[in-house]
């Protein structure tokens, strides 16, 4: 399981070098047909209001399964935040007939377990005036408890069953829009899928709430609190977006996971994970009717629930340039990023043109100029996030040794303002596009990708604009490019964090 933040979470490209680029093209590539580019999608909405997405291909005896909700680190609020996440984690603890010997048994165990859980914090938020022979009392009341649970416990039996059966590539992730749960199996093994997502979702058991608890905030100080890249991450959003819950990582902030109940993670499932705010994605080798019919079958009786709240709120209009420093121990880097648009924006292929032209590849300008020419950076990497709601541009490197973070900042600044102030020449301006179509093509090869990619897009606005990506990004300008670079990457709507080094010259 993992905690992505494909959008602006402290994902694996945290620190990472500039991809190598696939092979690049200087003419318009005739060789791709409509065919090539087609979404046969076919899409059907249950009575409960569970969508689903259906693509079929038949080159492999297997079928991508995924299932999304709608849910992420934007649909929480402070005291809460990292729920999407923690929620992810429990969705891996089986139901009341997959992951136990005996659930009626587990069940007056975790009532007391919870009891005591909600006394221990409720005297630890006293602070001072806490009772610590109490709390010691109840830690280990609990702790007793816990092992008494395990005796019923059949761990990671979810997982086992899927592998048993040829599954492959099973997992999921957080993100600020959506969480996702992925799985291919063999296409004869479709209706254990069903079987077991709407077990998942009708009859979830929240075993090893608390114990899960502290492997959350385990993982949090790996990769936050003691990782330099995760520490100035969460530093730069929280100063990008200081209204909208952007601000803060999936995972959370450490206080609220402390705090985590198991009553408020259930009102949170009961809210977002209900069928009506989902989405079922098959891509590969099936019968579309029968797809249907088995679908129904497991999945129609689900009741739904009232459609969650909207974020309505918006990060208002940035008036200045805002800077933020980290010290730690570490080399310097730094990102800098300007607020943008969401993902159905008409802005949004001419920003991703040119994230194209500034930093995909290396044949990229940054790279060509701050790795190649001046020898500046270890690594570079522009990001333009694909989001729900209003997101970023985002640039990130990592200097050399002894090259100041001054001078890699001024000459980031000084590449985008040419994107500003000169139009792109046609030639560089159709490789990038031809480039971004061949990536594109090759996405629509791998069944696993474009579920992914159709389950994501669906949550943050709907699937078809995934169809129409490459259309749109044929159709951009060179005016496109500047008018856009104009418009938002502004040195008055400029953020940057920098990581500081405490540790002299030889940090590491």
């Amino acid at each position: 399981m993992t905690s992505k933040r494909p959008s602006i979470g402290a994902g694996a490209w945290l620190g990472s070098i500039l991809a190598i680029c696939l092979p690049l093209f200087t003419t318009p590539m005739a060789a791709f047909s409509n065919e090539d580019l087609s979404l046969p999608v076919v899409e059907y909405k249950l009575d409960n209001g569970l969508t689903v997405l259906l693509l079929e291909r038949h080159h492999s005896p297997t079928v991508a399964c995924q299932i999304a909700f709608r849910v992420g680190s934007n649909n929480e609020r402070p005291g809460v935040t990292g729920s999407a996440h923690m929620l992810e984690h429990m969705m891996f603890k089986g139901t009341k007939t997959i992951g136990t010997n005996n659930y009626e048994a587990e069940v007056p165990i975790m009532e007391k377990i919870d009891e005591l859980a909600n006394r221990l914090l409720d005297e630890k938020l006293k602070g001072e005036d806490a009772d610590q022979n109490l709390i010691d009392q109840w830690s280990k009341e609990i702790a007793d408890l816990q092992e008494e649970q395990r005796k019923y416990i059949v761990s990671e039996e979810l997982v086992s069953l899927y592998k048993k059966q040829g599954g492959t590539g099973l997992n999921a992730y957080t993100s600020d829009d959506y969480t996702n749960y992925i799985c291919k199996l063999p296409a004869n093994k479709l209706e254990l899928w069903c079987w077991m997502e709407s077990d998942r979702i009708a009859n979830p058991v929240f075993r090893e709430f608390y114990s899960e608890k502290e492997v959350v905030h385990e993982e949090r100080r790996m990769r936050v609190d003691t990782d330099p890249d995760g520490s100035l991450w969460e530093l730069f959003i929280s100063t990008i977006f200081n209204a909208h819950p952007y601000s803060w990582m999936t995972i959370g902030w450490p206080s609220d996971i402390e705090n985590y109940r198991r009553e408020t993670m259930e009102e949170f499932f009961k809210r977002y994970y209900a069928p009506n705010n989902a989405v079922i994605v098959w891509v590969g080798d099936f019968n579309t009717d029968e797809a249907k019919e088995m679908i129904q079958k497991y999945f129609g009786s689900i009741p739904s629930q009232p459609t969650p709240p909207p974020v309505v709120t918006r990060e208002p209009e940035q008036m200045g340039e805002r800077r933020a420093k980290l010290l730690f121990d570490a080399n310097p880097s730094i990102y800098l990023g300007w607020p943008t648009v969401a993902i159905d924006d008409k802005d949004l292929p001419a920003l991703d043109v040119l994230e194209g032209i500034l930093s995909s590849g290396r044949t990229s300008r940054l790279y060509r100029r701050m790795r190649d020419q001046e020898q500046l950076v270890s690594s570079v990497m522009g990001y333009h996030m694909r989001s729900e709601y209003p997101g970023a541009f985002i640039i990130g490197a990592e200097p050399l040794k002894g090259v100041p973070v001054e001078t890699v900042e001024k000459t980031i600044r000084e590449e985008v303002g040419k994107l500003r102030d000169e139009k792109v020449d046609e030639r560089e301006l159709q490789r990038i596009k031809n480039k971004m179509q061949s990536e594109f093509v090759q996405k629509l090869e791998s069944n696993y990708n474009l579920a992914r990619d159709l389950a994501e897009h669906e949550c943050k606005g709907g699937w078809r604009l995934l169809g129409d990506i490459d259309e749109q990004i044929q159709e951009v300008t060179a005016e496109d490019v500047q008018r856009v670079a104009q418009k938002y990457l502004i040195d008055k709507h400029l953020n940057v964090a920098i990581l500081e080094p405490t540790g002299g010259e030889d940090a590491s």
